[in-house]
């Protein structure tokens, strides 16, 4: 990700830029705050830490997130919490529309 990619919004005395590393930084607090969960970190995925984010031309976000979870905790209801989690963060935080919150599950994590 060379180049950043901000979210546009356009208000009455002006515009607010939020740059792409705040959506991400967003998301990843959003996937810590779910317990079981933990982003994976896999190396390539944007930002090294187990997301990846794509705007579209209309500032609509969609995102993929790879997590671990953790031994004793259901893989099914740990990623609906997830998908959950940071939809709400991204459209209260930031104001964005989320197209999807895609999860992978990569691992399983003792806790």
């Amino acid at each position: 990700m060379a180049d950043n990619k901000y979210i546009t919004q356009t208000r009455e005395n002006g515009s607010v830029l939020i740059a792409e590393e705040v959506l991400v930084n967003i998301i990843s607090l959003a996937v810590a705050e779910v317990e079981g969960a933990e982003l994976s970190g896999k190396p390539g995925i944007n930002w090294g830490k187990g997301i990846k984010l794509t705007i579209d031309d209309e500032s609509r976000v969609s995102v993929k997130c790879y997590i671990n979870v953790a031994y004793d905790q259901s893989v099914v209801t740990i990623a609906a919490n997830v998908q959950e989690n940071v939809t709400t963060a991204l459209e209260s935080m930031a104001g964005v529309t989320v197209l999807g919150v895609d999860i992978s599950v990569v691992g399983v994590a003792r806790k």
